[in-house]
């Protein structure tokens, strides 16, 4: 059986497409730079800034429980020098399950992008409110926002007081 002409050019799709499925490079014997998530508890609910994705490799651990990940600061190793993709993402997770299922989610998700620096170390921060969310990279020794601040706005009305400072005088 041959293979028609327009069905190799598909296979190649298809092979570079599980490319993303792979974990990622290991890039410890090489100059790197490392990403670190963060948490803090915030008024009944923890505030979780995380690594999802690394140049389309997913890096966090897989399990039936992801709440179990909520709180946990994870580090990552990304390679120095030339441009990474990173899927960064921020999100809330209430303790009590009725906030959880009928309160706003307050989640942001992007993607930045930048050239670390051999031997820095970045950590994840942000800001999660009804009104708005914000994810972004910082670097650990400038305090430095790297690259772009992820924004997400939520789903409740802006503040009284921001409501008053925007009304025309």
């Amino acid at each position: 059986m041959r293979l028609s002409a327009s069905s190799i050019p598909l296979l190649f799709v298809a092979l570079a497409g599980c490319q993303g499925f792979g974990p990622p490079p290991d890039v410890s014997a090489q100059p790197h730079a490392t990403i670190a998530g963060t948490h803090m508890p915030a008024d009944g609910r923890i505030d979780t800034f995380r690594t999802v994705a690394i140049d389309g490799h997913a890096v966090q651990a897989y399990t039936d429980e992801p709440a179990k990940l909520i709180g946990v600061d994870e580090k990552n190793l990304v390679a120095a020098g030339r441009p990474v993709r990173v899927e960064i993402e921020g999100m809330a997770f209430y303790s009590n399950t009725v906030r959880r299922l009928f309160w706003s989610p307050m989640r942001a998700q992007g993607v930045v992008e930048f050239v670390p620096a051999a031997g820095a170390t970045y950590s994840l921060h942000g800001s999660l409110a009804p009104e708005l969310s914000s994810v972004w990279i910082e670097d650990d020794a400038t305090h430095a926002v790297i690259g772009n601040k992820v924004s997400v706005a939520g789903q409740a009305p802006a503040a009284p007081a921001d409501a008053a400072s925007a009304a025309p005088q």
